[in-house]
C-alpha cells in the first residue's frame, strides 16, 4: 500500500515542486546553523571592549545572514511539509473520489498555478516597475526612510535633464552602430561556421566543434586581457574597431545555428545543388529559409547582449565620443563637475531610456525566440 500510495505521490507534479522547496530549505538550514556556530564562535573570542559597529564589523558573513536563511529556511520547510501531506492525502483518496470531485481539485489546481504564476510574474517585474516610478521621483522623494510605491508628483523633467547631464544621445548612437554591426557579424559567421559543422565532410569536423562547445566554458573575464593588450596593439581603443570586432564571432550562435541546421534533411540540400546553387547559394536559398525562427531568435538576442553589453565597451571606451549606454547610465553618477552626488533618480531615468529599445524589440518578436529554441532543441 506504501509503494502505491508513493507512487501516485510521484506521478503528482506537485512532487517534484515539494522536493524542491524541500531541497532548498535543507540548504538554507544547513547555511542558517552554520551561521550560528560560526557566530558563536566569534563572539566567544571577541574582545570585550569592542562595541556594536565593530563586532558587526568582525563577524563573517554567515554569521550575518543566520536569522534571516534561518527564518526563511524554515518557512520554506513549512510550506514543504504541508504541501506534502496535502499530497499524500489527496493520493490517498484518490481512488475513492468521484469523477466530479476531481473535477473539482483539477479546476482549483488551475487556479492555483495560475495564482503561482501571476505571483512569480509580480516578483519578476517589481525591479522594473520600481525602476520607472523611480525614474519619476524627486531626489529626495527616492531616499526617503520609507519608501514611496507610486510618486507623490511626477517629475517628468528627470529625462530631459539626462539629455543635458551626458551626452545620451551619442550614447545611444554608439550602441546602435556597435549593436547592430556586432549582430550582423554574428549572425553571418554564426551561419557559415554552422553549415560547416553540420552539412560540411572533412576531416577533424567534430573535434573543432568540440572546440567551439569548449569556448562556452570560458568567460570573457578570462580572455579580455589578451584580447584587450592585442586591441590596444592595433590601436583601436576607443573606437567601434575596438568595441565590435572581439565580438563578431558566438560560439553560442554557432552551436543553435548547427543544430537547427542538421535538422533540415539533406534531400533539400542535393535538389538545391541540383538546380545549380553553390554553398553560399544553398545557404541563402535552402537552409536560411527553412531555419528561419532560428535566425530570427539568435538575432534577437545578440541585439540584447549587446545592447546590455557593459563589461569589455567599459575597457576599451574611455571617452564619451565612444561610450555606450550600459557604460553611460553609470556616468551619470559622475556629471557635477566630477563630483559624485546622489542624483538616482537621473539615474533611473537614464535607466529606462536604455531599456526601451530591447523592450520594444522583445514585446513584437518575443514568438519567434521560443519557436527557434524548439527547433535548435530538435536535433
Amino acid at each position: 500500500m506504501k509503494d502505491t500510495l508513493f507512487l501516485r505521490m510521484r506521478q503528482s507534479g506537485w512532487f517534484d515542486v515539494g522536493l524542491f522547496i524541500l531541497s532548498a530549505a535543507l540548504v538554507l538550514l544547513a547555511i542558517g546553523f552554520g551561521g550560528v556556530i560560526q557566530y558563536n564562535f566569534q563572539m566567544s573570542r571577541m574582545p570585550a571592549d569592542f562595541n556594536e559597529y565593530q563586532i558587526n564589523e568582525a563577524l563573517g558573513s554567515l554569521a550575518h545572514i543566520r536569522n534571516g536563511t534561518l527564518l526563511v529556511g524554515k518557512t520554506l520547510l513549512a510550506v514543504a511539509l504541508v504541501g506534502f501531506s496535502i499530497l499524500a492525502v489527496s493520493s490517498a483518496l484518490a481512488p475513492r473520489i468521484s469523477l466530479r470531485a476531481k473535477k473539482r481539485f483539477s479546476v482549483l489546481g488551475v487556479v492555483f498555478q495560475y495564482l503561482a504564476a501571476g505571483t512569480i510574474t509580480l516578483v519578476i517585474l517589481f525591479p522594473i516597475y520600481w525602476m520607472v516610478i523611480s525614474s519619476l521621483k524627486t531626489s529626495h522623494e527616492l531616499l526617503l526612510p520609507v519608501p514611496t510605491l507610486w510618486p507623490h508628483e511626477f517629475q517628468w523633467e528627470n529625462f530631459p535633464n539626462v539629455l543635458e547631464r551626458a551626452p545620451f544621445i551619442r550614447y545611444l548612437f554608439n550602441t546602435l552602430v556597435s549593436t547592430f554591426f556586432i549582430m550582423l557579424g554574428q549572425v553571418v559567421m554564426g551561419v557559415l561556421a554552422a553549415y560547416g559543422f553540420s552539412k560540411g565532410r572533412f576531416v577533424g569536423r567534430d573535434t573543432l566543434f568540440m572546440l567551439v562547445l569548449g569556448a562556452l566554458m570560458i568567460p570573457i573575464q578570462v580572455t579580455f586581457v589578451p584580447i584587450y593588450v592585442m586591441v590596444s596593439r592595433m590601436g583601436w581603443i576607443n573606437s567601434f574597431p575596438g568595441l565590435i570586432v572581439p565580438n563578431l564571432v558566438s560560439a553560442y550562435f554557432i552551436f543553435m545555428l548547427r543544430q537547427a541546421f542538421k535538422a533540415v534533411d539533406d534531400s533539400y540540400i542535393d535538389a538545391g545543388r541540383i538546380d545549380g546553387l553553390g554553398r553560399i547559394g544553398t545557404i541563402i536559398h535552402v537552409l536560411a529559409p527553412m531555419c528561419a525562427p532560428t535566425l530570427i531568435t539568435i538575432s534577437i538576442i545578440s541585439f540584447i547582449n549587446g545592447w546590455n553589453s557593459y563589461f569589455w565597451p567599459r575597457m576599451v571606451a574611455t571617452k564619451d565620443e565612444f561610450r555606450t549606454i550600459a557604460v553611460g547610465v553609470v556616468r551619470l553618477r559622475r556629471t557635477f563637475s566630477g563630483v559624485e552626488v546622489a542624483n538616482y533618480n537621473e539615474i533611473m531615468a537614464g535607466a529606462v531610456m536604455a531599456i526601451i529599445p530591447i523592450v520594444i524589440v522583445f514585446l513584437f518578436l518575443q514568438k519567434y525566440i521560443m519557436t527557434g529554441m524548439s527547433k535548435a532543441a530538435m536535433k
